[in-house]
């Protein structure tokens, strides 16, 4: 692979991807107390997610791969821990498939747009803020214990809206993209 591929932020994506392999192992294992190590490296994946573009951006090492793998790894993430809790019942089923048909409808788009014309489509503020949403309702969901359930009630009603807000925002600016006539 060339070189500009090992840069900080693309390991740090590549790590989130690798840190769902023991989180799903901790969340599925059966054992109550692991949900505790399981919610460390949550976090840990969440740092990741923070700190990738803000090394990228600080060590001038932006590059289109690591524009395309950042928000995959967070859909990658998401998808397995969602799934993992869903079928726990931590998480409802609906909500599952929300977050799986707007992330395969964006990652769609996205290769679309990407062989159609060339462009990279880079995540929205919105959605930025859809996945902060989702890992805090997920790191709830794996810490809580049943009661009290009006604030991870409450996440999942934001993460939701923004869920909602981010893919209307993403299929705004691909109709834009692939209405605006081709440069020759």
């Amino acid at each position: 692979m060339p070189r500009s591929v090992w840069t900080v932020s693309n390991v740090l994506s590549f790590a989130r991807v690798l840190l769902v392999i023991p989180i799903a192992m901790l969340l599925g294992g059966g054992d109550p107390s692991s949900r505790f190590e399981a919610a460390g490296l949550i976090v840990l994946a969440a740092a990741t997610d923070f700190l990738d573009g803000l090394l990228a951006r600080k060590f001038h090492q932006e590059t289109n791969l690591g524009k395309a793998i950042d928000p995959l790894a967070d859909k990658v993430a998401v998808g397995v821990v969602a799934f993992v809790l869903t079928q726990q019942g931590k998480l409802p089923l609906w909500f599952l498939v929300l977050v799986l048909l707007r992330d395969g409808a964006i990652f769609l788009g996205a290769a679309y747009v990407r062989r159609a014309r060339d462009i990279i489509l880079q995540s929205n503020e919105a959605g930025k803020w859809a996945v902060v949403l989702i890992a805090a309702l997920i790191l709830v969901s794996v810490v809580s214990t049943g009661d009290p359930r009006w604030f991870r009630d409450l996440l999942l009603l934001a993460a939701t809206g923004m869920l909602v807000l981010s893919f209307v925002l993403y299929l705004k600016r691909f109709l834009t993209v692939i209405r605006e006539p081709r440069a020759h």
